[in-house]
């Protein structure tokens, strides 16, 4: 992987194939961790607590990116303890708290549709506001789009007398949102490299979180889960979403260069909604079809022009 700042290395061949192989099946491991998520929390294979479910995400990954702390420690120094706290906390524990409860009420199309989408639009006002980032006229159109189909689909779920808690998972899915483009912000604003972002929220959080969770919670119920469905959650949850996903999808954007690389988190929104669909026989009531359509057109518009570090930075929706 290069540095957020590199150009990347376009390749032609094989090496253009191997780059949309990596960057879709990125996008497949966030897509499938929605759903596979959501069916965990309703009960499938073993329900575990969302508390749980983040400790042994951030116990893994930040296991598996130990590794690379010490030659990230100079670069995470320029951020301040204040910010680097910060960012470790809302790209790590408290986004992955914030976006994993919101399954518990919401469906996984909801939480593809929004989370990732939303992410966009927060992380480009951010940008413009704090890093003084100009927006295309394509890119506003984009993320204007984005809105409309968010506010379509919360609008649906209103209209067709939804249970009332589908409203708090939208609203934890929009605050894991929020908190993903404040860690973008600060990863960009700080110049780091994927790898150093990827060691400020994995093993920060493993840091932060894991003592309070051991304190407050305790691995009591978690040891009580069969072990063969612990290993599954945590290969889920902490090597395929926070680790390899990143891996695969830096990789993508160093094969294909930025801005078609993050086209492919375009489908994100249509593949959860289609696992719910075949996995969870979630799937969307066709009043919410408009607004899967809005979010996935806004998306593909926004990243047209998306620039590398924005790239290397978009939300795993995960």
């Amino acid at each position: 992987m290069t540095g957020a700042g590199a150009p990347p290395a376009r390749a032609g061949g094989a090496g253009e194939l191997a780059g949309w192989a990596a960057a879709l099946s990125a996008v497949l491991i966030w897509a499938g961790w929605m759903v596979a998520t959501r069916g965990t929390l309703r009960g499938h294979g073993g329900a575990i607590a969302v508390p749980d479910i983040v400790a042994l995400r951030f116990a893994l990954a930040g296991l598996m990116t130990l590794p690379a702390a010490g030659s990230s420690i100079r670069p995470l120094l320029r951020i301040g303890p204040k910010r680097a706290l910060v960012g470790a906390a809302a790209g790590g524990f408290s986004f992955s708290l914030c976006n994993t409860a919101g399954l518990l009420f919401a469906p996984a199309a909801h939480g593809g549709a929004l989370t990732p989408t939303l992410g966009a639009v927060f992380t480009s006002c951010l940008a413009a506001l704090v890093l003084g980032e100009r927006l295309s006229r394509l890119r506003l159109a984009g993320l204007g789009l984005i809105l409309s189909g968010g506010v379509w689909l919360v609008g649906g779920a209103f209209a067709a007398a939804q249970p009332p808690g589908i409203f708090i998972g939208h609203l934890l899915f929009a605050g894991a949102a929020l908190q993903w483009s404040i860690y973008t912000i600060i990863v960009r604003g700080a110049r780091l490299g994927p790898v150093e972002a990827l060691v400020l929220c994995s093993v920060g959080s493993a840091v932060l979180y894991l003592p309070a969770w051991l304190v407050l919670r305790g691995p009591q119920q978690l040891l009580a889960v069969p072990w063969t469905v612990l290993l599954v959650q945590a290969l889920l949850h902490g090597a395929l979403s926070q680790v390899i996903s990143v891996v695969l999808f830096n990789f993508g954007v160093a094969r294909l260069g930025a801005a078609r690389a993050a086209l492919c988190g375009a489908l994100v929104p249509a593949l959860a909604a289609l696992g719910a669909t075949l996995f969870l026989h979630e799937p969307p009531r066709p009043a919410e079809l408009p607004g899967l359509a809005a979010v996935t057109i806004g998306v593909w518009l926004a990243s047209r022009r998306t620039s590398t570090r924005a790239a290397r930075a978009m939300p795993p929706g995960t």
